[in-house]
């Protein structure tokens, strides 16, 4: 789901209204979690009556939906295999749905947690203390009061290191997960989870950027030209000249020729 939001590259216009359409999917997910907002989109997609229609209009990923529909479906199997074991824990919760889905998360993302520093800053609990600021395609980016601790999807590495798909989270729901990254080396996994980032790792993101940008651009110069070739202007043309052509052999071999409307 994290890759299905849908931003045109080029077209100012087509930009500025697939951002308007996002801003609005997240104040209805309550403004201040792009976890949330996902599973809004998710929910609303597969609740529509033509999923892949309202994907078009709310310039949405289709194939990245798809995707999450069938792992979904998969985890379910999974989850409903292991609850029929003995030994399965069951917990009760009475917290809200939002809190349970971050509470998840934090399960999955305890490794993606960073702790606020100094302005906007924040810093990463994996032991390294890299500092890394939020996306400004995140619903938090321009909210006044920053949370304390957030978890993050993704690392991107510009002028700056940002985190993308954050979420706001407690301290006491990581506090016993914490301990957990010293089992683990971040430092070594990965190199964006440093502080200190080198000028050729800057250079190697700045051209992969420059490369998603570029596809994104040949993908939508295709789709116009697609749409150019199908309008009713064009298939009159193409018929024009093919009824051209077929006059010509006929003439050519001494058939009679017969023009059709």
């Amino acid at each position: 789901m994290c890759a299905g939001l849908c931003v045109p590259s080029g077209d100012p216009q087509r930009r500025e209204e697939a951002e308007h359409r996002h801003r609005e999917l997240s104040l209805q997910a309550g403004g201040c979690d792009d976890f949330a907002t996902l599973l809004h989109i998710f929910e609303c997609c597969r609740s529509s009556k033509s999923p892949s229609s309202w994907c078009r209009e709310n310039w949405i990923h289709w194939r990245a939906v798809k995707l999450a529909f069938s792992v979904e479906q998969q985890l379910r199997e999974i989850a409903g295999k292991l609850k029929q074991l003995p030994d399965f824990p069951r917990e009760h919760f009475d917290g809200s749905r939002t809190e349970l889905l971050r509470r998840c998360l934090c399960a999955g993302y305890f490794a993606n947690v960073a702790r606020r520093s100094v302005g906007k800053s924040f810093c990463t609990m994996d032991g390294h203390g890299s500092i890394v600021y939020i996306h400004p395609s995140s619903a938090l980016h321009d909210q006044e009061v920053q949370p304390e601790w957030l978890i993050f999807h993704d690392v991107l590495v510009t002028s700056k290191v940002y985190v993308r798909t954050v979420c706001p989270v407690r301290y006491e729901w990581v506090q016993d997960l914490l301990p957990r990254l010293h089992q683990i080396d971040a430092y070594e996994l990965s190199s964006v989870a440093r502080e200190e980032v080198t000028e050729d790792e800057l250079a190697y993101w700045r051209r992969k950027e420059d490369l998603a940008r570029q596809n994104e651009r040949a993908t939508s110069e295709s789709g116009v030209k697609m749409e150019r070739r199908n309008d009713d202007q064009s298939i009159l043309d193409a018929r024009t000249r093919y009824l051209e052509r077929k006059r010509q052999r006929m003439q050519e071999s001494g058939a009679p020729w017969k023009e059709t409307s």
